[in-house]
């Protein structure tokens, strides 16, 4: 098998894979957070399961796009709902994630104002909020994408909203500036919990059982929270060179792009 086939292969068996695996896990994970009672008491529940909602849509929407009937090259207006979508869903997961290591790092704080922010009725009045906002900054890829003769295919029809999406939205909004989040807020959140350690232990202080299960659900999501942030940093690093490199394509040979 050539590398060309293996490639293929991957693009349309990938994401049924991810899918098969994915949306179970996703649907596990919500119940959990829903139907347990300790765990639903616990402010990060509820953007645990935006979480996990908007990861079934981002691999829904891969499945979607391995099929070529309902891939944004389909229609136009296939090529503009799929990339308004996209634009939404991807950066809400990210989103809700980020909610929820900052809850965390709150929660842990030994300072009770900011404990006070990790409460139900804030995730409550937090929760719809990066939908409607991911909802409103995408509604331009409505307007600039369409599809590009001479070949049409799915793309920007703008190219001043082309750079700003490639060279600020995409890699600044829902790659970069949501890494730095997840990175500083984890480490302030082991922080919390190595100071709670040592002060259990001078104290010898004999913990609640809510407690226990908030420090278990904190050691839950650092642990997520790792394995996204390794993740999304080779995503950030392929973002970066992609946008280093794109404005010398042209210069360059076929060979040479066919080799990147």
């Amino acid at each position: 098998m050539s590398i060309v086939e293996a490639i293929i292969d991957t693009s349309v068996w990938g994401p049924i894979l991810l899918f098969v695996i994915g949306v179970p896990a996703a649907i596990c994970n919500a119940i959990i957070f829903l139907g347990v009672k300790t765990f639903r008491q616990s402010p990060s529940s509820y953007y645990v399961v935006g979480q996990s909602i908007f990861d079934l849509g981002n691999l829904l929407i891969a499945l979607l796009e391995s099929i070529p009937s309902t891939s944004m090259n389909a229609s136009a207006i296939a090529c503009r709902l799929m990339i308004y979508f996209s634009q939404i869903i991807g950066p809400c997961a990210m989103t809700f994630l980020c909610l929820a290591t900052f809850d965390r790092w709150a929660c842990t704080s030994r300072s009770a104002k900011l404990r006070q922010l990790s409460a139900i009725g804030t995730a409550r009045r937090i929760f719809p909020i990066p939908v409607i906002v991911w909802s409103l900054v995408s509604i331009p890829y409505l307007i600039y994408c369409d599809f590009i003769p001479p070949f049409f295919t799915c793309g920007f029809t703008n190219l001043l909203f082309a750079e700003i999406a490639l060279s600020f939205l995409a890699p600044i909004f829902s790659v970069i500036f949501p890494l730095i989040i997840l990175i500083i807020f984890s480490i302030l959140t082991y922080r919390n919990l190595h100071l709670m350690t040592i002060a259990n232990a001078q104290q010898q202080s004999v913990r609640t059982r809510l407690s226990m299960w908030e420090q278990q659900i904190t050691r839950m999501m650092i642990i997520q929270t790792v394995l996204n942030i390794s993740c999304t940093l080779s995503r950030c690093i392929l973002m970066i060179y992609t946008i280093a490199t794109l404005s010398q394509r042209s210069m360059r040979s076929l060979n040479r792009i066919y080799i990147e």
